[in-house]
């Protein structure tokens, strides 16, 4: 009589007995899968808290191909930025750095590329210089990109026409952006943003040679500024302040170099200089005996970018190093 009782229990306790493994091993195999996820949250961490490194481009024409050189000294010690922001030059190089170009592929553009890519002369009360090519050209290297997609973050500053105002592009047509941040007063015909119907813009270089402000606007927390300009802005201070003449497709670099000299005042062009200073790292290349007219003399430059953030490189490491410490000290 008892048997089949006997029996039901032993099956029912069995049951039990499997329902209780279960429900240990479901959590363990919880916990084992939540690990990855686990570890993937502390890099995410880690990530977010690591220093935002910006490297600030400044003007300067010609010159500007020593920036190459920097971002190629930079990478060679493993240090990349999560911040690109440019005035002319600046952001036309910034640019092609912040859409994925490695420093090799920067060199080989920079020696390559021949003015006449660049430039579109036509005859207005305007200018001189359209623009139309510098854009397209940016866009086709950059791959149609937007600048907000750029793997590198990507400001380019410019400067309103007509009330001088600072402006900093961090979304939208990347060409378009660095067109008028390269656009330089009298000589390139100011475009509009949004085309057609938006306000003009000139070149950044007007209200901010050395984007530095912009850069601490942005929260950079540790920031890298580059001026190739601080010899040739000493020798218009200090005398003419007299434009290049067009002789050659070449001098289109020559204009763009010398659009400092169109500053409205040697106080502002000091303003500009102590927002240099506020960078946590000045790099001067020592370019003012160059000229880039030739293949020659631009490799010269880039080399004069490397020679000249060498000395920088344990400085920065060590910015590095302890801003992400403070960083961490506060988690």
């Amino acid at each position: 009589m008892f048997a089949p009782i006997y029996r039901h229990y032993q099956r029912h306790a069995a049951l039990i007995r499997l329902s209780i493994l279960a429900m240990l091993v479901l959590p363990v195999s919880a916990c084992s899968t939540l690990d990855p996820a686990t570890t993937n949250s502390a890099s995410l961490i880690k990530a977010a808290e690591a220093p935002r490194v910006a490297l600030v481009l400044g003007g300067g024409g010609a010159k500007g191909f020593a920036h190459v050189g920097v971002i190629k000294a930079l990478e060679e010690q493993g240090i990349t930025p999560t911040l690109i922001v440019g005035t002319s030059v600046g952001s036309l190089v910034g640019s092609l750095y912040a859409s994925g170009y490695t420093p090799a592929q920067l060199e080989r553009l920079a020696i390559t590329t021949t003015d006449s890519e660049l430039t579109d002369f036509v005859l207005s009360n305007q200018g001189f210089v359209e623009g139309i090519k510098l854009k397209n050209f940016i866009n086709t290297k950059v791959g149609g990109q937007t600048i907000e997609n750029f793997p590198i973050r990507f400001a380019a500053v410019a400067a309103e026409k007509h009330t001088l105002k600072k402006a900093v592009f961090t979304t939208g047509d990347a060409g378009l952006a660095v067109q008028a941040s390269c656009s330089v007063p009298n000589i390139f015909i100011a475009p509009r943003i949004p085309e057609t119907v938006g306000k003009k813009y000139i070149d950044g270089g007007v209200v901010s040679l050395v984007p530095v402000d912009s850069a601490h606007d942005l929260g950079a927390d540790i920031i890298i500024a580059v001026d190739v300009t601080a010899v040739e802005t000493q020798k218009q201070t200090s005398g003419t302040n007299k434009l290049p003449t067009l002789n050659s497709l070449s001098s289109v670099w020559g204009f763009m170099e010398n659009s400092i000299a169109a500053q409205p005042s040697n106080t502002h062009l000091l303003s500009m200089r102590h927002e240099r200073d506020r960078a946590d790292v000045v790099i001067t290349p020592q370019v003012s005996h160059i000229s880039s007219i030739d293949t020659s003399q631009r490799r010269a430059l880039i080399t004069a970018g490397m020679q000249a953030t060498a000395p920088h490189i344990p400085a920065i490491k060590q910015l590095i190093k302890q801003k992400s410490a403070s960083k961490y000290a506060t988690l």
